[in-house]
């Protein structure tokens, strides 16, 4: 018997059975708990909280995900990438010179990055920005899966890192691929005036009159790394206010704490 899978399975299953456990949990208090919509406006206005956000009604169904780092074939990668040099740092990271560099315009990041990624990157399509640091010389780039990125707390480890010279062009980039599996059934996730209202109602947060909710961004956080290429990822709520980041289970309503 493979006692290391069996251990993965295990502690897979348990963590994937805490977070329904959280999900009915989180269902009948709010059932019992549930504030109409009016009465929360109403708190909102006498509080004078400014919330910069379009469709707070907006539905989300989601369910956990784990992810397995990708072991890259060298032959495939290098029949598959045109214009550049791949290296393997190791079986899971790429590092990738291109031939000439990539001018990156100023105007639209993002899409500008998309069209570099679908033209230079194994399964670019997959990737989508979140942070670009001018003065360090990088653009950060998480995986998605639906739609939403595959997100880190620190916002450090991205999957991609695009390397850029001094006149802002692509000179070179590090790549690591996941493949990714949705656990269960999808459940409906909490809407942004729920989760809105769960900080409202968290006294740590500490939201105070005049506050401003500028973003709330829905994404996959690590959850538990089971071992080292593999981990699990549930859907969370990434709200800034006051220019300050809260974390929001969708799926239980939990405050995450980040150290």
């Amino acid at each position: 018997m493979d006692w290391s899978r069996t251990k993965t399975i295990f502690i897979v299953t348990f963590m994937l059975l805490n977070i329904f456990l959280g999900y009915q949990l989180s269902e009948k208090q709010s059932q019992l708990n549930e504030v109409t919509l009016p009465e929360l406006e109403s708190r909102i206005e006498e509080q004078e909280i400014n919330i910069l956000i379009e469709d707070l009604e907006e539905e989300f169904m989601g369910a956990p995900i784990t992810a397995y780092q990708r072991t890259f074939q060298e032959v495939l990668i290098e029949q598959t990438l045109e214009s550049q040099t791949p290296q393997f740092l190791d079986e899971t990271t790429i590092y990738s010179v291109l031939d000439s560099p990539y001018r990156l315009p100023n105007v639209n990041l993002q899409a500008s990055v998309d069209a570099f990624l679908q033209q230079y990157v194994f399964r670019g399509e997959e990737y989508e920005v979140a942070l670009y640091d001018e003065e360090a010389g990088i653009v950060g780039i998480y995986q998605t899966f639906d739609g939403k990125k595959i997100d880190e707390y620190e916002r450090e480890d991205f999957h991609i890192t695009l390397e850029l010279n001094e006149e802002g062009d692509i000179m070179a980039y590090t790549q690591r691929y996941m493949n990714i599996t949705e656990q269960g059934e999808e459940q409906e996730l909490l809407t942004p005036i729920a989760v809105i209202e769960k900080l409202l109602n968290d006294t740590r947060v500490g939201i105070g009159a005049g506050s401003e909710v500028t973003s709330a961004e829905l994404g996959y956080y690590n959850l538990m790394e089971v071992e080292a290429n593999f981990q699990i990822f549930a859907p969370v709520w990434r709200v800034i206010i006051d220019e300050e980041e809260h974390y929001v289970n969708a799926m239980t309503g939990e405050v995450q704490r980040i150290s």
